[in-house]
């Protein structure tokens, strides 16, 4: 069974066509060391086949997360 984890991250979702649909805060997923491990998060999902971009800092919104300093494209 995997750890569980209380630590969440910033994540901006786009559409397919590339235009900006949402920000939203995602939980990181155990044993996480880049933000291109959020794509294993238990929250990781698409707008049809859009990008996902892990923010290099906490949304305003969710000053809660922790982000890794330097965005992640996915």
């Amino acid at each position: 069974m995997a750890e569980k984890t209380e630590l969440t991250a910033s994540v901006t979702l786009f559409k397919e066509s590339g235009k900006y649909y949402t920000g939203e805060s995602w939980r990181v997923p155990a044993g996480a060391i880049g933000p291109y491990d959020m794509a294993k998060s238990p929250d990781f999902h698409r707008i049809g086949n859009g990008a996902v971009l892990v923010e290099s800092d906490a949304h305003t919104e969710f000053p809660q997360d922790a982000n890794w300093g330097f965005p992640h494209l996915i």
